[in-house]
């Protein structure tokens, strides 16, 4: 009787057990809505196109040197030129990597003299990075340097070509020993120059053009823009959890509590901020915090429109600043010290996103009110970069751009020339004057 009972027990113990598995495999409620909501939160609306880290490294110019003195300068978007020999080079593969002092070769021999074409990408950009763009051998001492500069050049009488790469800290240079170019290569890169605008410099730093530069519009562009909702509903967790502060002659603000967003110029530029990213540490990889905010940008509002890399800074707070140039038509777009418009920039510490910088207005295709604009050269120029910089020494680029006017439903684009300081600060030089008819 008692070997009875204890069976009718241990068979009622295991039904139990199969029924509470029953119920725990296939039923829970409050689990499941919790990480749905959750979830709710996480995902936000598309906005603006993504990008690649290949797409937002590429040279400001290219300066050809064609023999006898004579050089020309070709900028993205300017001609299809630059476009083709770009194109080529990044089919190249640089292998062989030899280090050697900056001083050991004597540049302003071989620019005057020799074929060559000088790829110039204003801010030092590692070679991690930069073999996201071109095929250069990574296993070689030196890979974690940083390059400004690279230079392919044959001399006469030398059937042979020689490439360097320019270390950003100005002391040394990589020689590519095993590059697979060939002097037909490089005489048809320069053979492009012939029918381009000759450009004269007199120390091999900035090349002017000889004559006034016609080429570049003044036009309006119409634009639409992100709005202040969609940003909040695209950055914050919980937006129904923000609290919105509204100035009527001022800016708009959203904050929930720890996060801050702030819409300004007439709801023309967000400044977000995340205080609750780490503001130190050790591991702060550059690669990393690259890569980190093409991500952010990628998800919170993507790219309007073409960009480029300018700038990667470690500070002496630890943070990473990453800033990004917009580009209209393949011209930089340069605004004034009173205004912010034409970049996008963000503050990172070990991968994460504290500040984050960037135009609400994404520009239009289609043009209007186009009209014919002259950009000085020659003698007046020159005379323009010796007022602003006497002693030649803080100015490291020249170059065309685009000042921003902003209306109510449209962009006045305006040439200008505008320099880089050794700083990094770009600032106009010189704005367009109407093209005179003859």
């Amino acid at each position: 009787m008692i070997e009875k009972g204890k069976s009718g027990l241990l068979f009622l113990l295991v039904v139990l057990s199969l029924v509470q598995s029953y119920f725990l495999a296939y039923s829970k409620p409050y689990l499941e809505a919790r990480v749905n909501t959750e979830l709710s939160y996480v995902k936000t609306e598309p906005l603006g196109k993504g990008e690649k880290l290949e797409n937002l490294i590429f040279p400001e110019q290219l300066v050809l040197h064609m023999g006898n003195d004579k050089h020309t300068v070709f900028y993205p978007g300017a001609q299809r030129f630059y476009e083709l020999i770009l194109t080529k080079l990044q089919l190249r593969t640089f292998k062989g990597m030899k280090r050697e002092s900056l001083n050991a070769i004597d540049w302003d021999k071989i620019r005057q003299e020799d074929l060559g074409v000088e790829l110039r990408f204003g801010r030092p950009i590692p070679f991690e990075l930069l073999q996201r763009v071109f095929r250069i051998d990574g296993d070689f001492l030196f890979s974690r340097d940083s390059i400004d500069r690279i230079w392919i050049y044959t001399s006469k009488g030398r059937e042979e070509v020689r490439t360097f790469f320019f270390s950003a800290d100005g002391r040394y240079v990589y020689e590519s020993q095993r590059a697979d170019l060939t002097v037909g290569d490089v005489e048809g890169y320069v053979g492009f120059g012939q029918f381009w605008d000759p450009y004269t410099s007199e120390d091999g730093n900035i090349y002017i053009p000889d004559k006034p530069i016609t080429r570049l519009m003044e036009m309006e562009v119409p634009f639409t823009r992100y709005t202040p909702d969609q940003m909040q509903d695209n950055l914050f967790f919980d937006p129904s959890s923000t609290r919105i502060i509204r100035d009527k002659t001022g800016p708009l603000y959203y904050t929930d509590n720890k996060k801050g967003l702030k819409i300004d110029q007439d709801g023309t530029w967000l400044f977000y901020t995340d205080p609750t990213a780490p503001t130190s540490g050790d591991d702060n990889n550059m690669i990393d915090n690259v890569m980190s905010a093409i991500n952010f940008v990628n998800e919170h509002g993507g790219w309007n429109g073409q960009h480029k890399l300018v700038k990667e800074v470690e500070p002496e707070s630890g943070n990473a600043i990453i800033r990004f140039q917009q580009y209209y038509r393949e011209v930089p777009i340069v605004s004034s010290s009173s205004m912010n418009f034409g970049y996008m920039q963000l503050t990172l510490q070990q991968g994460l996103v504290s500040s984050y910088n960037r135009s609400l207005l994404i520009l239009g295709s289609e043009v209007t009110n186009k009209h014919s604009r002259q950009l000085p050269g020659g003698k007046p120029l020159r005379e323009l970069l010796n007022q602003m910089d006497p002693t030649g020494k803080n100015i490291e680029a020249l170059f065309p751009a685009y000042k921003p006017t902003i209306g109510e439903q449209s962009v006045v684009l305006s040439p200008v020339w505008a320099v880089r300081l050794v700083s990094g600060e770009v600032v106009i030089l010189t704005e367009s004057t109407p093209v005179m008819l003859k």
